[in-house]
């Protein structure tokens, strides 16, 4: 591996790893932080491209378009963010093959593809362990009667007194019900798939319906998982391991 290989590996490493920490702390990853990777990136691969010739090129810009391609499908179909399309593609910037193929398995996906797939085979095995600590929680600590009016979601939820909710960091959790004033007739409560985003107005709502007795003291809240974690986790599987969909199919589907 050459120096310059050595060098973008370190630089994405660390811009990811400050991502995770961002998104963990404020739930955002600032657009700066990608366009500066991508600025750090461009001459890196410029510099391949001049010594490895046109189909290096060729190759470059498939890997970049097939990326940007399938980051934009992931966003608008609300899998991740944008913060984490934005991850994916400044990772095609800098690598469009593996920067230490000599050591693994060849691959044929974009090296920013095998990452998206190694994190949400990743998040496949954290997620069920998140959602059965949550069962376990909601059975410890939530009455028998309580948790009969919401059992179809103590796996994905847990209460949370509403005059708490100012002071609690609201940003990395989500409502999984909505609250409709439907006048004389009280409140509608409809679940969300996915969860709503709690704001300053939001609880202002919550909080006035609770003071004129339409619901009670609890709302029901789902945990936000960051995806960026997952597609850090997947981009060092991919780096040390490999592409963990041919490993499952090597299991699945022996030679």
């Amino acid at each position: 591996m050459s120096h310059l290989g050595l060098l973008s590996i370190v630089l994405c490493s660390v811009f990811l790893l400050y991502a995770c920490y961002s998104d963990l702390k404020t739930r955002s990853v600032p657009n700066e932080l990608w366009l500066l990777l991508i600025l750090l990136g461009l001459p890196l691969a410029g510099y391949q491209v001049v010594r490895n010739g046109i189909p290096y090129l060729a190759h470059y810009l498939l890997a970049l378009l097939t990326t940007a391609l399938l980051a934009y499908l992931f966003f608008r179909l609300h899998l991740f963010g944008g913060a984490d399309a934005k991850g994916l593609i400044a990772i095609a910037v800098l690598f469009p093959t593996h920067p230490l193929n000599e050591r693994v398995l060849l691959d044929p996906f974009p090296f920013a593809i095998t990452t998206l797939f190694n994190g949400a085979i990743a998040s496949a095995v954290i997620l069920p362990l998140v959602f059965l600590s949550l069962f376990v929680y909601n059975r410890v600590y939530v009455g028998p009667e309580e948790a009969r009016k919401d059992r179809g979601l103590a796996f994905i939820g847990y209460r949370i007194p509403i005059n708490t909710l100012p002071r609690v960091n609201y940003s990395r959790i989500r409502l999984l019900h909505s609250f409709e004033d439907e006048g004389a007739d009280g409140v509608t409560r409809r679940f969300i798939v996915g969860g709503l985003e709690i704001d300053e107005e939001r609880i202002e709502q919550l909080t006035r319906y609770h003071k004129e007795g339409k619901i009670g003291e609890y709302v029901l809240v789902t945990p936000g998982l960051p995806y960026m974690l997952f597609i850090t986790a997947g981009f060092f599987i991919a780096l040390f391991y490999g592409n963990l969909i041919f490993e499952l199919m090597g299991l699945f589907l022996p030679l």
